[in-house]
């Protein structure tokens, strides 16, 4: 923890504006987190009666914002296969044929997404500022997302009975 606040201050020490009082805040907090964005991307998410789900088997990157959402379907589809009983390994089977696709889906983040995401210098900044701007416009953030949000394949949930 104190190499990465070292790192961190060495990184902000002339950044400006209100760095100087954020990295007293970081000095003095006992509370402290840093690490670096990752995905997990696993072969297999079970292995004989012991399965994983959510981060621990799929971890997108935040940038992907659909982090809940895999890990929710994933623990009902999980739930589900189980439910139907009969062999576990071929309930862990059927859970992971139906949710690799959406996982995959949500991990699709371009390389460059978390360089664009956290530019490295001033122009870089007022350009991704601009783009964030005409973005946020609600009658552009419609097309946008048309545009740019392609369709994330989600598993077929219509075959797992509702409990009553």
């Amino acid at each position: 923890m104190d190499r990465q606040k070292a790192f961190l201050r060495k990184r902000f020490a002339d950044a400006g504006w209100q760095a100087e009082r954020v990295l007293s805040g970081m000095d003095s907090t006992q509370d402290f987190y840093f690490d670096v964005l990752r995905q997990v991307r696993m072969k297999q998410w079970s292995k004989g009666r012991v399965a994983l789900t959510g981060d621990a088997a799929w971890c997108a990157t935040p940038l992907a914002s659909i982090g809940t959402t895999l890990a929710v379907t994933g623990a009902y589809v999980l739930a589900a296969e189980l439910d139907r009983g009969g062999d576990v390994t071929a309930a862990l089977n059927r859970y992971e044929t139906a949710m690799r696709p959406m996982v995959e889906d949500g991990q699709g983040v371009l390389k460059i997404g978390p360089r664009l995401m956290h530019p490295r210098s001033r122009l870089a900044i007022r350009l991704l500022h601009g783009a964030l701007g005409v973005a946020s416009q609600p009658s552009l953030g419609n097309l946008a997302a048309k545009l740019f949000a392609g369709k994330i394949k989600v598993p077929d949930l219509s075959g797992y009975a509702e409990n009553p």
